[in-house]
């Protein structure tokens, strides 16, 4: 993953948008920044920033990149999702979604690219499995993988070495990062930290409404864990809490493209829930 460091220049990003999405027959006003994609309910469009490692940020400070993410209602697709770069407006994403909310369950054709502007991967989906052409390639612009899908079965394919040599069988096209010797996802990895949560809570913290904070935090090729964030948070006093558990993750598993291992991002929720705990409490 090439790395670019660039300062936002919000006003800049703000006028660029304003003509993506003039274009898309939406106007600027219905445009809003979120950190967390459950922001967009209710909305018609939104825009998210990135890092250079593509981690989600609370606003365009520091972005690298940033998503257009607006409603769709085609064969299926429910958002479309448009990623560029903050400088020069290079477009790294070009994909479909079914789920309620972008980044869910990938849908239609879905086309990446390489900071360079070469394809990367060139991907048909029909709720979350390949189905239909698969074409990956190298920075080079020389094929990786051309394959043909149905259902998320391999009908045929090839897999070439960046000389061009065939592969006696193709490596296994992506995987997540995970805990090392454990087949968990980002689910149950979450589902995990959220039981260490409660060690770092401040002494003698306590309110009496339910309270989330949402993270996002990077991994790298070695599967350390990278720049952990506070995305948002129903409060505060929780913000050291929820940074401290991710970063007392051992080493995880990095995820894999192609059959290597790659940088990934990872984003979830801490919970702490008074509401239960004295729901469980009058039933003792």
């Amino acid at each position: 993953m090439t790395a670019l460091r660039f300062a936002a220049a919000p006003g800049r990003c703000a006028s660029l948008l304003g003509l993506l999405l003039a274009s898309a027959s939406l106007s600027q006003a219905q445009v809003k920044v979120v950190a967390t994609l459950d922001q967009l309910e209710n909305q018609r469009a939104g825009v998210r920033y990135l890092d250079r490692d593509l981690v989600p940020l609370p606003s365009a400070q520091g972005a690298y990149a940033y998503d257009v993410m607006r409603r769709a209602d085609s064969l299926g697709v429910k958002w479309r999702v448009r990623r560029f770069t903050v400088q020069g407006h290079r477009q790294l994403l070009d994909a479909g979604f079914s789920s309620e909310l972008p980044f869910g369950t990938l849908h239609a054709r879905s086309r990446e690219w390489y900071p360079s502007g070469q394809l990367r991967e060139d991907v048909s989906y029909r709720l979350g499995k390949p189905d239909g052409p698969m074409k990956t390639y190298f920075p080079t612009g020389k094929s990786r993988r051309d394959q043909q899908n149905r259902a998320g079965a391999v009908v045929k394919g090839e897999c070439y070495a960046p000389g061009g040599q065939v592969l006696e069988e193709c490596p296994l096209y992506r995987s997540s990062a995970r805990l090392a010797g454990k087949g968990a996802g980002q689910v149950a990895l979450f589902q995990g930290m959220q039981k260490q949560f409660a060690q770092f809570l401040p002494k003698g913290y306590s309110r009496a409404t339910d309270a989330a904070v949402h993270v996002a935090f990077g991994v790298d090729s070695l599967g350390n864990v990278l720049e952990p964030r506070v995305l948002a948070s129903d409060d505060a006093q929780l913000n050291a809490a929820a940074l401290e558990t991710v970063r007392r993750l051992p080493r995880l598993q990095p995820a894999t493209e192609e059959g290597q291992p790659v940088p990934s991002v990872m984003e979830g929720q801490f919970f702490y829930y008074p509401t239960r705990r004295a729901a469980a409490a009058g039933q003792e």
